[in-house]
C-alpha cells in the first residue's frame, strides 16, 4: 500500500512537471523595464502602453504560440535596475524591452556583458551606445550632430542663436549626449558655443539669475524629463524670461502640457513624429490608443507601438527567440506609423525629423 502511494505521488509530480514545461515551452517571455514611478514615469508608461496596444493586436500570439510580457519597473534607480536584470537572467528571459532612459540602458547593458539577453529600447537616443556591434538595438534615433541640423536652421532664420542651456544630470548618458551634439551642431553652423550652462542640481533661482545677469540671450535649451521642464519654464516665465524655449523630446509627453498651463506656449521641439499627422496608420494607432487608455498617445507611446509591431514581425519569421537579432537586421525595413524604420548593422535607426511647437495645448508641427 505504501509503495503504491509513492508511486502514485512521484507519477503526479511528474505529471505536473511535464504539464510545466509543456506550457512553458509553448510561450515566448519578453521582458519589459522602464521608469513607471517617480517623475520620469509618464515616458515609461507611454512606451508601455504602446508596447502592450501592439500585442493586444495581435492578442498576444505568434500563431499558436503565446506571447508573455514581463513588466518591471526599474524606478531610474541603478541598484534597482540591476536588480531587474539578474531576475531576467534567472528566468532566461533572453529578450527585453527597455530601458526607457539612456542612463538605465548603460546600467543594463554593463550588468549583461557576458549575456546573451537583447535589449530593444523604444526610446534610449544617447549617441554613447551608436556604432557598436553588441545586444542593444533601438527604435528613437540617436542624438548626432546632424541630428540637430533642421534646429539650427530654425534658430538661425529667427535669430536666435545666443543660447542659454540647462539640462538634467539625472538621465547623465542622454543629456549629455544631447548638450554636446547641440553644441557640436550650433559651432559647426555659426562658431558660436552656449552663452552657459546650467544644470538641475542648482535651483530655480540660481538659474533666474544667471540669465537675467547676461547682456544678451535669445532662447533657452531645456534638456530634462516633462515634469521639471514644465516646472522650470512655469517658474522662468512667472518671472519674467519671455525668451523662445527649446525642450529635448524626453519632455514631449502628455504630462508637460498637463503640468506647464499657459506657460508652456510656443515651446519648440525637435521630434521625429508628427503628432498632426493625417497619414491613415498613424491615425489608427491615435484611435485605438485614446479608446483603450483615454488619452491622447505621445510620441513614446507611438515608439512603444513600433517596438510591438517589430518583434511581432520578426517573430514570425523566427520564433527561435536566440536568434532575434540576428533576423531583425536581416529584414532591416520595417513598416512604421510614419514611414519605414530602417536599422543599420549595429541597430541604430535614422528617422525623419521634425520641429513641432506646443499651441492651445497641443503639439503642433512647424511647417
Amino acid at each position: 500500500m505504501k509503495k503504491t502511494i509513492i508511486l502514485l505521488i512521484i507519477f503526479f509530480t511528474c505529471f505536473l512537471l511535464f504539464i510545466f514545461f509543456i506550457k512553458k515551452s509553448d510561450q515566448i517571455r519578453i521582458g519589459f523595464i522602464g521608469g513607471l514611478s517617480g517623475k520620469y514615469s509618464d515616458l515609461g508608461h507611454s512606451v508601455l502602453n504602446g508596447l502592450r496596444l501592439a500585442f493586444e493586436d495581435s492578442d498576444y500570439k505568434i500563431g499558436n504560440t503565446k506571447l508573455r510580457l514581463l513588466v518591471k519597473d526599474d524606478m531610474q534607480n541603478e541598484s534597482q535596475a540591476k536588480k531587474i536584470i539578474n531576475f531576467f537572467k534567472e528566468e532566461k528571459i533572453s529578450l527585453v524591452v527597455g530601458n526607457t532612459t539612456s542612463s538605465m540602458v548603460k546600467v543594463s547593458l554593463e550588468e549583461t556583458k557576458n549575456s546573451d539577453i537583447v535589449f530593444i529600447s523604444p526610446s534610449a537616443s544617447s549617441s554613447t551606445f551608436s556604432g557598436i556591434d553588441d545586444n542593444f538595438l533601438r527604435v528613437q534615433m540617436a542624438q548626432s550632430q546632424k541630428k540637430f541640423e533642421i534646429l539650427l536652421e530654425y534658430l538661425i532664420k529667427n535669430n536666435l542663436t545666443d543660447i542659454y542651456a540647462i539640462y538634467d544630470l539625472k538621465n547623465k548618458d542622454y543629456s549629455d549626449s544631447y548638450i554636446k551634439n547641440m553644441q557640436k551642431s550650433l559651432f559647426s553652423s555659426l562658431g558660436k558655443n552656449y552663452l552657459s550652462v546650467s544644470t538641475f542640481d542648482e535651483s530655480f533661482e540660481e538659474i533666474l539669475k544667471k540669465i537675467k545677469a547676461l547682456k544678451k540671450v535669445d532662447a533657452l535649451l531645456i534638456v530634462a524629463g516633462s515634469l521639471d521642464s514644465s516646472k522650470l519654464i512655469q517658474y522662468l516665465r512667472i518671472n519674467g524670461i519671455k525668451q523662445k524655449i527649446i525642450t529635448s523630446a524626453w519632455a514631449q509627453t502628455t504630462e508637460f502640457i498637463t503640468e506647464g498651463g499657459k506657460n508652456i506656449e510656443g515651446t519648440i521641439f525637435l521630434s521625429s513624429y508628427d503628432e498632426n499627422s493625417k497619414g491613415e496608420r498613424y491615425l489608427d494607432f491615435v484611435n485605438k490608443y485614446k479608446k483603450k487608455f483615454n488619452t491622447i498617445p505621445t510620441t513614446f507611446s507611438a515608439q512603444g507601438y513600433e517596438t510591438g509591431l517589430i518583434i511581432l514581425e520578426v517573430l514570425r519569421k523566427n520564433q527561435n527567440i536566440k536568434e532575434f537579432k540576428n533576423e531583425l537586421l536581416k529584414i532591416k525595413k520595417f513598416q512604421g506609423l510614419q514611414g519605414y524604420i530602417l536599422f543599420d548593422e549595429f541597430g541604430d535607426v535614422n528617422k525623419e525629423q521634425y520641429l513641432t511647437q506646443v499651441k492651445n495645448g497641443n503639439f503642433v508641427k512647424i511647417e
